[in-house]
């Protein structure tokens, strides 16, 4: 069987090792590493823990040379497709940080590391260099390259031009990026709801709302909060929960106390937030741009733009056995479209059918 590497940059919030998982659920040889951790990591996977690659200073000289944009809430709106990822001020940052790390990775054997494996799969399609040195030098020898998308790499940063040509699949766990990348697939997030705590109910004639922000500006946030505050003025029952700068764990439980969430407002669509949500039976609002909705057919979600989202909120807290009906159908949605087997299942007969399993 061929032995498959995850490189990721991290395992946040273990989005990446959840593929993984997945894959082998399927009887894939699927590994991963990661290139550093951090507080928002999950165990399940080795980390090759590099420097300089997260934190307030790598951010900074980021936004300095124009490497990465400000995170949003909107679609890509360039003309370049794919956009290709070319720092404004120039990339000396990431230069010497690849000397850096050049060295690091050939201490560590690397290049010995990666010939174990028949298949790379580059989450976010960079893999360890900005260069593509190591990567481009295993292509030579193997030839089997795929990239993946998920967050805002492909929309902010854009590929990889040379790492880009080269893979021969390109899979996107966001819908938006089939609009981005000719050539990218479209994949279900394997999501493994059956893990996700029980609901609590706390029968105190309280209506718990609550958002869960990541960064407040890809959530629309500010918006969100501003609709709530507002429902909380005039109904006194309402309590508004902000689940922030919490650990994984800790956010979750939180999460579980909910009668109502609320994902984000944007152009984005649903995040893994909102299956954490819907998992949980609890009645999820978000935003969904027409042709996702399209796409979706019939789903759970409320959806509701920064302009609707207060009469869907009191919509739900008017009725609680519409909370309850949408609560039951979001369960059994997640389990069903959301299913890891039904995405590793899609990459299986993409790999079977170029030959490499």
């Amino acid at each position: 069987m061929a032995k498959i590497l995850h490189i990721a940059c991290e395992n946040y919030a273990g989005v990446p090792y959840s593929l993984v998982r997945a894959e082998r659920m399927l009887g894939l040889n699927s590994e991963i590493i990661t290139l550093y951790k951090t507080r928002h990591s999950i165990s399940g996977c080795k980390s090759l823990n590099l420097p300089f690659a997260s934190g307030f200073l790598p951010e900074l000289l980021r936004h300095f040379t124009g490497s990465t944009d400000i995170f949003g809430n909107t679609r890509y709106k360039g003309a370049e497709r794919p956009p290709v990822w070319k720092p404004e001020r120039g990339n000396f940052f990431f230069c010497i940080r690849d000397a850096l790390w050049r060295k690091i990775l050939m201490r560590k054997n690397v290049e010995k590391m990666l010939d174990d494996f028949d298949i790379l799969v580059l989450d976010g399609g960079v893999g360890l260099l900005r260069s593509g040195e190591f990567v481009l030098n295993w292509y030579n020898r193997k030839g089997k390259l795929v990239s993946i998308f998920y967050g805002d790499d492909l929309r902010r940063r854009g590929v990889m031009r040379k790492i880009d040509e080269i893979s021969k699949f390109i899979f996107t766990f966001e819908f938006d990026h089939t609009l981005i990348h000719p050539r990218a697939k479209f994949l279900f997030y394997p999501f493994f709801a059956d893990e996700m705590p029980e609901r609590k109910i706390i029968d105190d004639g309280k209506i718990r709302i609550g958002h869960s922000p990541t960064r407040r500006a890809s959530k629309g946030t500010d918006a969100i909060l501003e609709v709530l505050k507002r429902i909380a003025d005039r109904h006194k029952n309402v309590e508004i929960v902000l689940i922030e700068g919490m650990t994984y764990k800790e956010a979750l439980i939180k999460k579980s106390e909910l009668d109502i969430f609320i994902d984000q407002i944007g152009e984005l669509g649903y995040g893994i937030s909102g299956l954490e949500a819907l998992a949980m039976g609890i009645p999820t609002i978000v935003e969904i741009q027409p042709d996702f909705e399209r796409f979706l057919g019939k789903h759970p979600f409320v959806n509701a733009d920064k302009n609707f989202l207060e009469k869907a909120v009191e919509k739900l807290i008017a009725d609680k056995n519409l909370r309850d009906e949408i609560g039951e159908f979001g369960k059994n949605w997640v389990k069903k479209v959301h299913n890891p087997i039904k995405a590793a299942e899609v990459i299986f007969e993409h790999y079977k059918k170029a030959g490499w399993l």
